[in-house]
């Protein structure tokens, strides 16, 4: 067995890490773990908003604008938590912030079971917040991203997979709970199937990074790590760069992206918090159950094909596409309610939806490397989460007030079409 000495550039005090060439690469284990991860905690903590939306206006009489409301802070939350834990993820790993997240988050749901209060209502989603935000993208794709450097986009595309694999199967199940057992007894149970996955497989498959095992990013050798150096984002050199939060708050790549992706989530996180009761009156609620699974279905699609290529693709041009398509889609149906086209819009809606996300993670790794990458995407994640907080809150607001989505809709289908311009700013930044 070959021993192999690299000197990186994340290391300020320039120590030799001493690794050695093992069997089968680890990484891929962590692309499954991952996607078994983001499984639960996107289909529950993401998707099911929209499922319980309406039992909740109707078992307390709260209006859809209140409730919405407490979904902003949910994730207004969720971004804060981001800046606060991005650090310590990128020191200490992921590991314990899954164990942890996965028992709050649990609870959160186990008390939502039991509000009569409105006050209580706040509670309980700041509760799932916290619990969220530390099972969610940011310590897995800062997994991902310390697992794999030229196959980022390929290894990112497939445990995310995971988010939408959660809509397709986790909704339907929330849905039949809600319906045949009663808001109470389905949130309880969602809650508790929570933790029962996450917790194990955090426990016995997470390692932070290749070196844990004896390996590299990719499962490449010395050898192939070293004739890659260059001025690339995705040389071993840019990648191992350390940046601060200010270094990288000081750069347009940052506030491009920022910017871009609060516009982007804005539009379309209100869009899947209201896609079940703006959807049921049209098709009524088993027809918007089979939308919303069909949307996260078309994710799956969308996000494998876009991994096939994105790793040899301008990250820039991949996410205005991306943004175009869903701008179209929501536009089309703030004017059209035929239901071939409902249906239609959702698909290609759910074509870029979870490629947006993910191309967000892969952006930031290759502007800002895998070194500081859970302490740049909690920043940018405080951001871009602050539109995803307060969309859901302007649409059900909008809503209130005209008892329509029309007007809701057009304004986050121009916000994507905003965001198309912004990204181009996202070149990675020059090293000094």
């Amino acid at each position: 067995m070959t021993e192999i000495n690299i000197s990186t550039a994340a290391d300020a005090t320039d120590n030799i890490i001493s690794l050695q060439s093992t069997g089968k690469f680890y990484g891929w284990w962590m692309v499954l773990a991952g996607s078994v991860i983001l499984f639960v905690s996107s289909g529950i903590g993401f998707y099911s908003h929209g499922v319980i939306l309406d039992p909740l206006r109707t078992a307390h009489g709260w209006s859809k604008g209140t409730i919405s409301s407490a979904i902003t802070l949910y994730f207004f939350a969720t971004g804060l938590m981001g800046i606060i834990i991005g650090r310590q993820i990128d020191k200490y790993g992921p590991r314990r912030f899954l164990i942890i997240g996965s028992i709050i988050f649990g609870l959160g749901f186990w008390s939502l079971s039991g509000i009569d209060k409105l006050w209580q209502l706040y509670a309980s989603y700041l509760i799932m917040a916290i619990g969220f935000s530390f099972t969610s993208l940011i310590p897995v794709n800062t997994l991902i991203t310390n697992w794999f450097i030229r196959k980022r986009g390929l290894a990112m595309s497939l445990a995310n997979t995971g988010l939408s694999a959660g809509g397709v199967l986790l909704v339907p199940l929330a849905s039949y709970l809600v319906i045949h057992r009663g808001l109470k007894m389905a949130l309880i149970t969602l809650g508790t199937l929570y933790g029962i996955v996450i917790i194990p497989t955090a426990i016995f498959f997470i390692k932070q990074r290749p070196s844990n095992v004896n390996q590299l990013p990719d499962g490449d050798l010395g050898e192939v790590i070293l004739s890659v150096r260059s001025t690339s984002p995705l040389s071993h050199e840019s990648q191992m760069r350390v940046w601060t939060r200010y270094q990288a708050m000081g750069t347009v790549a940052f506030w491009s992206i920022t910017v871009a992706f609060l516009l982007a989530l804005g539009g379309q996180i209100a869009y899947l918090v209201h896609q079940m009761s703006f959807l049921s009156q049209y098709i009524g609620p088993q027809g918007a159950a089979l939308a919303v699974s069909m949307t996260a279905g078309a994710s799956i699609v969308g996000r494998l094909f876009l991994g096939v290529f994105v790793d040899r693709c301008d990250k820039r041009y991949v996410i205005i596409a991306c943004l175009l398509i869903q701008g179209l889609a929501i536009i089309t149906l703030a004017y059209n309610n035929h239901i071939v086209i409902l249906y239609l819009c959702t698909f290609a809606f759910g074509l870029t939806m979870g490629s947006i996300i993910m191309l967000q993670s892969l952006i930031v790794g290759e502007c800002f490397g895998l070194v500081s990458f859970a302490t740049i995407s909690g920043v940018i994640g405080l951001f871009s989460m602050s539109g995803a907080a307060f969309g859901p809150m302007i649409a059900g607001s909008i809503f209130d007030a005209y008892q329509s989505y029309q007007n809701a809709f057009t304004l986050f289908a121009g916000a994507s079409f905003l965001a198309m311009f912004v990204i181009l700013f996202a070149k990675p930044p020059k090293q000094s």
